[in-house]
């Protein structure tokens, strides 16, 4: 297969946009149907916690499975998985069922590893800052059309009017389109001389962190991550106390962080990493994260929001494809999806914990405290960023 086919970089863009557009119409609507069941608003925040979970214990788990049999029946896999989950959500009655379609939605979204590493297979080292930006914009893309669609389906002004089966629905058919392009349109990109052989001993998380360069890596993404988390799960619910918005105001919000993340990730990036580094790019993104989270608590206005998010979104657009490129810059072609599956494994650890220390926080001292924790906590994580990613790239070197 041709390496860094443009129609084929663009395929993948096209999938991982229309899972998650499907992924981006809940998060506006979730708090609101959750609450419509019969969970607390105290609640609510785990049970956002519930589908990173289950993305905790899918992503090595496919991306190990992807350095085997390949990434594209790990993909197609998964995508059955996430669509039968959100048709699961629109008929979500109970806590119990509502708290099952989380999990199994998770589970497949822990596809994203594989995602990761089938860019890395179809690109070189040139090439591969551009492919993993463009990977982000699918992301953040996802984030401005998806809640946005989200709110504007639900419709209404409040949780009473709004119709929030028609969203999970509509994210259903997205799932199932992406499906559909994936078997259509994406060939494989591990040919069987590069997987990992059967009888080869098995590469789990724990496995990656005994190496320093990878354990700093992994250490600084569940830092970060876990701060961001924590502050994405208290916006919703602060957005509506402080500020008084709605599913549909929301959506829009949600909408213009991604716009700004997209105009990074999908403008820039690559020409950023060429200039400056993966390393300084991840530390400067963490630090505009915690400035951004640091000024969303004295916004009295959504105008006033919107700036502090505007901060958040340029680090966090900066951070994320910077440190994933520091993390497959670590790893051979053989183990990239385990690797990634780590990184992955990471993230979603951050966003299980972040949600739970929100929750907390949130309850002992109000809606604005998970914001000021977040930032602090991230701040934390520049630690591991600046001292570690240069020993990544020296170990690389040495073990290749």
């Amino acid at each position: 297969m041709p390496r860094s086919h443009p129609t084929i970089v663009f395929t993948l863009f096209l999938v991982v946009f229309l899972d998650l557009v499907g992924f981006g119409m809940i998060i506006p609507v979730f708090p609101f149907y959750a609450e419509r069941i019969g969970v607390s608003p105290s609640a609510v925040i785990f049970f956002i916690g519930l589908y990173s979970a289950g993305q905790l214990l899918g992503a090595p788990l496919w991306g190990s499975l992807s350095d085997r049999i390949g990434r594209r029946p790990v993909l197609l896999f998964t995508l059955v998985a996430n669509t039968v989950s959100t048709w699961l959500l629109a008929y979500a009655d109970t806590g119990l069922t509502l708290a099952l379609s989380r999990v199994v939605a998770g589970l497949a979204a822990g596809n994203i590893s594989t995602a990761y590493a089938y860019t890395t297979d179809i690109t070189t080292d040139a090439t591969r800052p551009k492919a993993l930006g463009l990977l982000g914009a699918a992301f953040g893309m996802g984030f401005i059309l998806g809640p946005a669609l989200g709110g504007l389906l639900a419709g209404g002004t409040d949780e009473n009017t709004a119709s929030l089966t028609r969203v999970a629905h509509t994210a259903a058919i997205l799932s199932l389109a992406a499906l559909v392009l994936t078997a259509l349109r994406l060939p494989e990109s591990l040919p069987p001389e590069k997987r990992r052989q059967p009888h080869a001993p098995r590469l789990s998380p724990a496995v990656f962190l005994s190496r320093p360069a990878l354990r700093g890596l992994l250490t600084a993404t569940f830092v970060v991550i876990s701060a961001v988390a924590l502050m994405q799960s208290a916006l919703a619910l602060f957005s509506a106390e402080r500020l008084g918005v709605g599913p549909r105001m929301l959506g829009w919000i949600y909408a213009f962080s991604g716009a700004v993340s997209v105009a990074v990730q999908a403008g820039v990036i690559g020409r950023l990493t060429a200039r400056f580094g993966a390393r300084r790019l991840a530390v400067t993104g963490v630090v505009l994260v915690a400035i951004g989270m640091a000024g969303i608590p004295p916004a009295s206005t959504i105008p006033f929001l919107l700036i502090s998010l505007a901060v958040f979104s340029i680090g966090s657009a900066l951070f994320n494809p910077s440190i994933s490129g520091l993390v497959a810059a670590a790893a051979q072609p053989h183990e990239r999806g385990g690797v990634l599956g780590a990184y992955q494994a990471a993230s979603s650890l951050g966003r299980v914990v972040g949600p739970v220390l929100g929750s907390g926080v949130a309850s002992l001292a109000g809606l604005g405290a998970p914001f000021v924790l977040g930032a602090a906590i991230c701040l934390g994580g520049l630690i591991f960023v600046a001292r570690d990613t240069r020993q990544a790239k020296s170990e690389t070197a040495a073990g290749s």
